[in-house]
């Protein structure tokens, strides 16, 4: 019922994965009505730090665009992370409009959890595919800091260059890249474990069926 990903060994079974990504279908179909019941998804005790993505079926288009992404880098536990960020990413990404419940039939939600954090020795000292990356820089007196997860540059079809322009835009900044800007941002790459599951099989969980 999930499709999982890994650039990280494991530290969960598939059920708990499952159970994982219906939880947050749970949690935010209970957010639209309070009636709909929310199921303990018995994680590990393990705090992670991570991603909530949700992603929805364009018909017209045929192909899943992104709905709302939000999550952090600070190792909590599980089950409170997933209920916060299940909604928030949900809810509260500006990038999009609040999701509407009728919005959910179309949704497939993916997980992302992060390990292995490690500085780079500069901008391009990363693996495409194995490695999400996170770049921190100042300029014109402000500073800047934006992510992109391991599977969103293979996904765009780009190398690393165009990735960390996209990534510098991403964070706000609109000025020029030339090569001394680059020898002042920072980097830090990590690896995770991705797992996804859509509404059609969220709801196959729900009845019991395979």
């Amino acid at each position: 019922l999930v499709t999982t990903t890994k650039t990280m060994e494991s530290p969960f079974s598939e059920d708990q994965l499952t159970r994982a990504c219906a939880y947050c279908f749970d949690t935010l179909l209970n957010h639209f009505d309070s009636k709909r019941a929310v199921a303990d998804p018995k994680l590990p005790t393990q705090k992670f730090p991570l991603f909530v993505t949700w992603k929805i079926y364009d018909s017209r288009k045929q192909y899943w665009r992104l709905r709302g992404c939000i999550g952090t880098f600070q190792a909590r536990a599980l089950k409170e992370s997933l209920k916060n960020y299940a909604l928030i990413s949900a809810l509260e990404d500006t990038r999009f409009s609040p999701m509407k419940e009728d919005e959910v039939p179309r949704l497939s939600v993916g997980l992302s959890f992060l390990t292995n954090f490690q500085d780079g020795e500069d901008c391009y000292d990363w693996t495409i595919g194995t490695h999400g990356i996170t770049i921190r820089f100042r300029a014109g007196g402000s500073s800047y800091s934006a992510t992109y997860l391991p599977e969103v540059c293979p996904e765009q079809g780009w190398t690393q260059k165009e990735c960390l322009e996209s990534l510098v835009r991403k964070a706000g900044y609109n000025g020029t890249m030339r090569n001394s800007f680059w020898n002042s941002v920072k980097l830090k790459r990590y690896q995770s474990l991705k797992t996804k599951m859509c509404y059609k099989d969220y709801l196959k969980l729900k009845s019991g069926k395979k």
